[in-house]
């Protein structure tokens, strides 16, 4: 049995911190930086993985920006660990972890790593219930980052909790709540794919019509032949990751 767990933990760190990745300090969150390189950072947070497991399956995609000069960063979400390291922040089963409290923690992260990355260019990208946390964090720290991208983004969490009647009604931000208040310092372009019958399209597309209507540039993309996570929604990211990082 001890054997097994020393295999595990080690897959885990491959995963994390491997290919090139190393440690770093990114406040209260917990992740890895893969590379350093260009005038651009861009950091990853993902899904909240409710079906268990590591939340580590975006490293690889990370792993392959940091190949392109692109200082790429991937975090795990409040509460999440890799079974080597655990976030700060309250998990509530990976199920909702979109609360005030947490969402500060992941602000209190980006922004360490605005601060470690001086004159460089910060994107934030997060999918699923991590694109929810940044749709709100974003609106309510105002010029904490360049670029704004939401992958299969529930944007309106009242609505898309409605259809399946699974959470608890703790406290939750909802980045269509705080639409109106982003400013004009940044740009939000949110991806769907349009087959996506979790996160569908309209809750994005909602969100980013009223972003626009407030004068932030923002852009919708429901990208054909994409579900929820599969290899043509992840090469929309990346090629958008590409543009943000180079503007």
């Amino acid at each position: 049995m001890i054997g097994s767990l020393k295999l595990i933990a080690a897959v885990l760190v491959a995963c994390t911190l491997g290919a090139g990745a190393f440690a770093d300090d990114f406040g209260p969150l917990k992740g890895a930086k893969c590379g350093s390189g260009g005038k651009s950072v861009v950091v990853f947070l993902p899904g909240d993985a409710s079906r268990g497991g590591p939340a580590t399956y975006h490293c690889a995609l990370m792993r392959q920006r940091a190949q392109e000069g692109v200082t790429a960063i991937v975090l795990l979400r409040p509460g999440d660990d890799d079974a080597i390291q655990t976030s700060a922040g309250a998990p509530h089963e990976r199920r909702d972890q979109d609360t005030k409290a947490n969402n500060d923690l992941v602000a209190k992260s980006w922004s360490a790593v605005k601060d470690a990355n001086p004159g460089e260019r910060l994107g934030l990208a997060g999918h699923t219930d991590g694109a929810a946390q940044l749709g709100a964090i974003i609106e309510r720290y105002p010029g904490l980052v360049n670029s704004a991208m939401l992958q299969s983004c529930p944007c309106d969490i009242k609505i898309w909790r409605a259809k399946y009647s699974l959470f608890s009604g703790r406290e939750k931000q909802s980045p269509i709540k705080f639409a109106g208040t982003i400013g004009q310092g940044m740009r939000v372009i949110a991806l769907t794919g349009a087959e996506d019958d979790n996160m569908w399209p309209g809750l994005a597309e909602a969100y980013v019509a009223n972003v626009k209507s407030a004068g932030t540039p923002a852009r919708f993309v429901k990208t054909s032949g994409a579900n929820h996570w599969n290899g043509t929604l992840q090469s929309a990211v990346v090629k958008t990751m590409i543009a943000e990082a180079t503007r």
